[in-house]
């Protein structure tokens, strides 16, 4: 005779039992899915900041070196305690650390929205706040990646990751759109407002996420824990070599965006909708690339895809600085987008499956360094390289550096193409 599940553990019993398309089985998990709407949320006002945050600082100064010195500012607090954060997460319960970062943020948000709305707002607040939230992700970005695992465990550990992927592009294709409009409507005052508030479900789905983290004996003080973890990710080959094609991607690509206020004024002729538009074809991009890497199997070939994925995203940059057609550019970009999904996806589904369970914290947080650091010290440069020679040229020399050292790589290490 069949036994029915008891009462106190229907949710198990569901979760076994209840399927999904292999592109959604990560949402069997409740507390995932909590997780998964509260930051999708959360991140359509997030990209709302970003592009409104550029915009309001380009139209203040003009400046491209602006542009790329905000940004590098929000990379500041990430250098001392992003390894600091790491370690954190291995020792302390990560939903705990992720709830205080994302309680910073909102704070920062809500100061920003404030300033604006007054008409008080300076380009020195803008400045501050971005440092602010550079605290605010070098605390939350290791604690959430290695959270991940604990709410989904390593079956759908790489759907999981593509799915936070599809968030964060859903994100990335609506946040521009609606800040574009909302700037040219209203300014980008109510632009700030929106994010504040979308953090408020965001919020609330963590305090109902039940999953807690096991705190583990960590012993020794916090420099030996990070030494130990830098250590282990210099040892493993595949780790540093898939962290090198992110972090060398990020430098000398990534920039593209930051300078898309540029394109979008001087060579499309347009305003911040313009650039919202642009940014949308991005995130649309991106949302396929989440999904199809959400799609794939057991015994896909992910190093083979992250390798190409890699050069693809290079050379897209690369053709996009000659285009002059709106639409052209539009669909550039949306293959820039795919391809640079693709890639990270991949890369931190690759790192994390290789990465034993009491270091994962440690070396998310040299990963996290790596593409942040990497995208925020490269949008500097590439600043000031489009204001004292010209826009074109900045994402050029960084899309050829990039496809340099991508040839290296393959030329070194072709062992990753064939990672599964």
């Amino acid at each position: 005779m069949r036994k029915h599940p008891k009462s106190n553990s229907v949710g198990e019993y569901l979760r076994r039992r209840v399927t999904l398309p292999r592109t959604f089985s990560a949402l069997r998990h409740r507390d995932f899915r909590l997780w998964w709407f509260g930051q999708m949320v959360s991140l359509v006002g997030t990209w709302i900041q970003f592009v409104a945050q550029n915009w309001l600082i380009y139209r203040l100064t003009g400046s491209p070196a602006m542009l790329g010195l905000v940004n590098f500012v929000a990379l500041v607090p990430a250098l001392p305690m992003g390894l600091w954060a790491g370690s954190l997460a291995d020792r302390f319960d990560k939903k705990r650390l992720v709830l205080i970062a994302q309680t910073l943020l909102f704070i920062q948000a809500a100061i920003l929205a404030t300033l604006t709305v007054t008409g008080l707002v300076q380009v020195w607040h803008v400045m501050a706040l971005a440092f602010v939230f550079g605290v605010g992700r070098a605390l939350d970005v290791p604690a959430r990646q290695a959270f991940v695992v604990e709410m989904v465990g390593k079956e759908d550990l790489t759907n999981a990751i593509a799915l936070n992927s599809t968030i964060f592009n859903v994100a990335r294709s609506a946040g521009p759109a609606v800040a574009g409009l909302l700037i040219v409507a209203v300014g980008e005052g109510l632009a700030f407002v929106v994010n504040a508030a979308t953090f408020l479900p965001a919020l609330a789905a963590l305090l109902a996420i039940r999953t807690s983290s096991t705190r583990r004996e960590v012993k020794g003080p916090a420099h030996r824990q990070i030494a130990e973890g830098i250590q282990y990710a210099g040892r493993n080959t595949l780790v540093w070599v898939v962290i090198s094609l992110v972090g060398v991607s990020a430098f000398f690509v990534m920039p593209y965006s930051i300078l898309l206020p540029v394109f979008a004024k001087q060579v499309f002729r347009g305003g911040a909708d313009v650039y919202g538009y642009l940014m949308t074809f991005v995130g649309l991009g991106a949302l396929v690339g989440a999904l199809t890497v959400a799609s794939l199997g057991p015994k896909s070939p992910r190093g083979l895809l992250l390798s190409g994925a890699n050069v693809a995203f290079a050379a897209l940059v690369f053709s996009f600085t000659f285009i002059r057609t709106f639409w052209l550019a539009a669909a550039v970009l949306a293959a820039v987008g795919f391809c640079f999904v693709v890639q990270n996806s991949l890369a931190n589904t690759l790192i994390q499956l290789n990465v034993p369970d009491r270091l994962r914290g440690r070396v998310m947080s040299i990963y996290f360094l790596a593409f942040m650091g990497a995208m925020r010290l490269g949008s500097l440069q590439a600043g000031y390289v489009a204001r004292y020679v010209d826009v074109q040229a900045a994402l050029l020399i960084g899309a050829s550096a990039s496809l340099v050292w991508a040839a290296l790589v393959a030329w070194r290490f072709p062992r990753l193409r064939g990672v599964r």
